[in-house]
């Protein structure tokens, strides 16, 4: 094992925080299944070259385990890992077990518990989109007394569109991503903006109103109180800025730039992610 081993993760993960600080100009629907991909890609790099090491850490330690691992496991060399590189990333592995875990259990949790519930009672102004085959849009009794029909058909065909682009997946991601790399946090709030700016921008179309969803978004913004959960909930993410692109011209639906620039970068944070587990033979070879 080379430290030039770690260097897909690093590129990887240099490249996903870079993401994170940088708006893209794409369309919505484009940013956030770019910033998703990346999210997947980076913390199966990140996460698997730390799992990788740890195992051949573990197996330096105990060559009697070590014969029992299948060959794709172990490093194409001989070189046991140091104890300054496998002790972190034995440490490492663990804690993203461990957040993994727990971000499932809430994520679970919080799903089974909004299935449960047709209409939230609460005088608070609630809206999200519930995936699922027994899910669908849950609002409290609050927002159905403070918004007009127009609103509320704004708040549905918002929500309708996190459920038919199966917007949680987008959040599933970016949430392990964050939850297993901490510099990715980050990324994972522009996602979540890009999430809403695409269901905005899918309501502001349907309807054909854009100051009417604007209108609404910051009316639910104003009079509630409740947090965001791992959901898509109505007024997440930053509002003004939602707000004011709502008040633009609509964003260019380019049908060229946003899948060139999705699968360019799809192809490489993909190959970085391979090649993540990969570099230490690849060197091992040419270097024969």
């Amino acid at each position: 094992m080379t430290v030039l081993g770690l260097l897909p993760a690093a590129l990887t993960l240099a490249l996903a925080v870079a993401l994170g600080l940088l708006r893209t100009p794409l369309h919505p629907r484009w940013s956030a299944r770019l910033l998703a991909l990346v999210a997947a890609t980076t913390a199966t790099a990140a996460a698997g070259t730390a799992l990788f090491v740890a195992v051949n850490y573990a197996a330096g330690l105990d060559p009697a385990a070590a014969g029992r691992l299948p060959e794709w496991a172990l490093f194409g060399d001989d070189a046991p890992v140091p104890a300054w590189l496998g002790v972190p990333a034995a440490v490492l592995t663990a804690l993203n077990l461990a957040g993994t875990a727990r971000l499932a259990a809430r994520w679970r949790g919080d799903v089974a518990a909004a299935r449960r519930a047709a209409v939230l009672d609460t005088g608070d102004l609630v809206a999200m989109a519930v995936p699922g085959r027994d899910g669908g849009v849950l609002v409290s009794r609050g927002l159905l007394a403070s918004l007009t029909p127009d609103q509320l058909r704004v708040v549905f065909e918002h929500e309708a569109s996190h459920l038919r682009h199966r917007h949680h997946r987008h959040l599933a991601l970016g949430a392990l991503a964050a939850a297993t790399l901490p510099p990715l946090r980050p990324l994972n709030r522009r996602l979540r903006f890009a999430v809403e700016r695409w269901a905005d921008e899918d309501a502001a179309e349907r309807l054909a109103d854009r100051a009417l969803v604007a209108r609404t978004i910051a009316h639910v913004a104003l009079n509630r109180t409740a947090r965001p959960g791992p959901l898509a909930a109505f007024a997440d993410g930053p509002v003004v800025e939602r707000v004011r692109a709502l008040l633009a011209d609509p964003p260019r639906q380019n049908p060229i730039t946003g899948p060139v620039a999705l699968a360019g970068t799809g192809v490489t944070t993909s190959g970085l992610a391979s090649l993540a587990l990969q570099l230490d033979r690849a060197l091992v070879f040419v270097l024969q």
